[in-house]
């Protein structure tokens, strides 16, 4: 077997998908050609230190991912993307990196969003992406770094059964830990101290592309990065938890097309035909109607830089869009959007948002505290592993209630003729309930 092939193999069965997104299983992801592999370290959301804390503890694991990937899809150069100021991973990195001819760091500043694909293949590599296109078109490969971390493991026999997440907000020790798949974010606020509050939410991932959290109850997935405890009668809460249909009827009461959200839009900036402002003059007010105008808004990657940061209104076009492109694929139309050829808009570079201010103006600066990672494996009496932690199919559950089981016993499988991704056991111990959500397993 070619070590193409071979590397292909260990990731799908390790269980390897992307930690830092949505979660697309990552033996179909290298299973590619391109000319670079980018290691995404920038880390863009506030308040998360996740990937900082992996690049400074792991340096030469993600190295070694990174030279995996680029021989496995033909690659002759590697970048390692990461903050300029986090000062402990770029010395990590740069000692990991540094016989290495093909592979060099990319040192970012503070902005966001820095670790969105669209943006981290411009500033890295110095090329754009298409309109609704992935790096792969222009001949990028694009991995987080815990992601890389998961392959190096992977090629040596590791699945992934333990991920490692910033826990912040109100609880009284924040930290980055390291968890088994599967434990609940109840029992992780505990292991931080317990909530400084009684009356709190639970933020999932970072403040700009983070949800709230239907219950405590809620498990660790491969793809968790961070929790956040924030109170309950928080401005940024109240306003990340009005509806849809509130957000129509504000939109069409107090849009004054200022065209603020266009100006800081991401994807405006790279040359892409998004023009928010133009999308919500025709939802709001039935104007310029014209099929062209709304389909742009398929363009839109939903990074919260337009309602979070540049409304003056505090409206979310964001929220709009998502509803809107949701009834345009239930009506079967597709983004009809793909110029390539692009250039930036000449005000790019100043409109790139700091993320120190950025903070400021969600309101959460009090909980930017950096928290320091936790050097060591925590006991859980149970954990509750869902069989769908990524972009695809639901794995097949392959035991039964009553079965024992061991740290990284596969537990689930890809459907035939699917695209998923494996799930194992994050801890020893008895099969406890099985259905077709999750697998709950204790350690008695």
């Amino acid at each position: 077997m070619r070590f193409r092939e071979q590397l292909i193999e260990k990731v799908k069965n390790a269980g390897v998908v992307g930690a830092g997104g949505a979660g697309f299983p990552t033996h179909v992801k290298i299973n590619a050609r391109a000319e670079i592999v980018i290691a995404n370290g920038a880390e863009c959301e506030p308040l998360l230190c996740t990937d900082q804390r992996t690049m400074e503890t792991a340096a030469d694991e993600i190295v070694s991912g990174v030279k995996l990937v680029m021989e496995a899809v033909g690659a002759g150069q590697g970048i390692i993307a990461v903050k300029a100021h986090y000062h402990e991973a770029v010395k990590s990195l740069s000692q990991a990196a540094a016989s290495e001819k093909n592979i060099r760091l990319h040192e970012m500043g503070n902005y966001y969003p820095a670790g969105d694909e669209h943006v981290l293949v411009l500033d890295a590599a110095g090329r754009i992406i298409p309109e609704g296109g992935l790096p792969l078109h222009v001949g990028v490969l694009v991995n987080n770094v815990n992601t890389l971390l998961n392959i190096h493991r992977a090629f040596h026999g590791e699945p992934v059964v333990r991920q490692r997440i910033t826990v912040c907000g109100e609880v009284n020790w924040p930290r980055v830990l390291r968890v088994p798949i599967g434990v609940s974010f109840k029992d992780l606020i505990a292991l931080c101290g317990g909530a400084r509050i009684e009356d709190y939410v639970i933020l999932v991932g970072g403040p700009m592309m983070g949800r709230l959290a239907g219950d405590c109850g809620e498990p660790v997935t491969k793809t968790t990065s961070g929790i956040i405890v924030l109170p309950k009668d928080h401005p940024y809460v109240m306003r990340r938890s009005r509806t849809v249909a509130t957000e129509a009827r504000m939109s069409k009461s107090i849009c004054e097309q200022c065209r603020y959200c266009t100006d800081f839009c991401p994807r405006w900036l790279q040359g892409h035909s998004l023009e928010p402002h133009k999308i919500m003059r025709v939802i709001d007010y039935d104007r310029d109607l014209d099929t062209d105008t709304i389909t742009r808004a398929f363009l839109c990657c939903e990074c919260g830089v337009c309602d979070l940061y540049a409304c003056p209104m505090a409206l979310s076009p964001r929220v709009v869009f998502r509803e809107f492109k949701g009834r345009l694929a239930g009506a079967g139309i597709k983004n009809p959007h793909s110029r390539s050829g692009l250039a930036q808009d000449q005000y790019r570079d100043y409109r790139k948002i700091p993320k120190d201010r950025l903070i400021q103006r969600l309101g959460l600066k009090e909980y930017d505290v950096h928290p320091e990672w936790e050097e060591r494996d925590f006991p859980f009496t149970n954990v509750k592993i869902p069989l769908r932690q990524h972009i695809g199919a639901a794995a097949v559950p392959v035991v039964k209630t009553g079965d024992k089981v061991k740290q990284g016993q596969l537990v689930g499988e890809i459907p035939e003729g699917k695209m998923g991704a494996r799930v194992h056991a994050s801890m020893d111990g008895t099969v406890a309930e099985v259905n077709g959500r999750y697998v709950g397993i204790e350690s008695r």
